[in-house]
C-alpha cells in the first residue's frame, strides 16, 4: 500500500546524489494493489490511459488515466522483469513500455491479469474470491493469459526487441543465490567484500543505459 510513497523518497533521494538514469528491477514480482501500480506509473508518465479493468467481451470497467503533477523527469528508464513477474507488476511495466518511457529487459512476463472480488460467506464461514475482470494494457491488449493460449498469442509483457535475455537452469540457480549473496545483511565487521554478482539481464539493462547516457552527452 505504501509503494508510491517509498517509491517517490528513494527518487528524490538519488536525483539529489545525482541520478542520471534508473533501473526498476519488477522481476520476481508477483503483484500487489492495483492502485499502487497506477500511483507508481503515474510518477513517470504525464498523461494517458495506465491500464483498464474489463469485464466480459471486454466491456470496459474501470479506466485509469496519468496525471500531470508530480511526474519526474524524463530520464533513461529500463525495467527488467522475468517469467515470475506478475498481475500489477505486469501493469506498470505494460504502461511504461507502451508510453515508451521504459525500455524493457530480461523474459516475457507470468501474464496474470486478472482482478478478484473477496465476498464474505455468511456467519464468517470464509470468504470467495471470484474472477471478474481482466487487465489491459494502453495499446488494447490483455495482458492476462487466457486458458490455452500459446506462445505466439499477446499476453503478459515482452522485452523490447534486441534486450531478451533469458536465464533458465543452471543460469537461474546461479543469479538468485548471487542477489542472496549480494542482499545478505553483513553482521561481521571484518566481512568487507561482496561477491561478484551475476546478472546477464542488468549488464544488458546498463550497457544501454550507459550508451543512452554517451549520446546525450554528446
Amino acid at each position: 500500500a505504501n509503494t508510491e510513497q517509498e517509491l517517490r523518497k528513494a527518487l528524490d533521494w538519488l536525483l539529489e546524489h545525482g541520478m542520471k538514469a534508473l533501473v526498476l528491477d519488477l522481476r520476481e514480482t508477483p503483484g500487489g494493489y492495483l492502485r499502487s501500480a497506477v500511483e507508481v506509473c503515474d510518477l513517470f508518465i504525464d498523461r494517458g490511459v495506465i491500464v483498464s479493468t474489463r469485464g466480459r467481451g471486454g466491456r470496459i470497467l474501470n479506466l485509469f488515466e496519468a496525471t500531470s503533477k508530480g511526474t519526474y523527469p524524463d530520464f533513461p528508464m529500463v525495467v527488467l522483469v522475468n517469467q515470475y513477474t506478475a498481475s500489477a507488476a505486469e501493469i506498470v511495466a505494460a504502461c511504461l513500455q507502451d508510453h515508451h518511457r521504459a525500455v524493457i529487459v530480461g523474459q516475457r512476463t507470468f501474464g496474470k491479469g486478472t482482478v478478484q472480488e473477496l465476498i464474505d460467506l455468511p456467519a464468517g464461514s470464509g470468504m470467495l474470491k471470484l474472477t471478474i475482470a481482466t487487465y489491459w494494457r494502453p495499446s488494447n491488449r490483455n495482458i492476462n493469459r487466457m486458458p490455452g493460449a500459446g506462445e505466439n498469442e499477446d499476453w503478459g509483457v515482452r522485452p523490447d526487441p534486441g534486450f531478451e535475455v533469458k536465464l533458465e537452469g543452471a543460469d537461474r540457480l546461479r543469479w538468485l543465490r548471487s542477489r542472496r549473496q549480494r542482499d545478505r545483511v553483513r553482521l561481521d565487521p571484518n566481512e568487507s567484500t561482496v561477491p561478484e554478482l551475476f546478472d546477464p539481464q542488468l549488464d544488458r539493462a546498463l550497457e544501454y543505459l550507459h550508451e543512452k547516457l554517451a549520446k546525450k552527452d554528446r
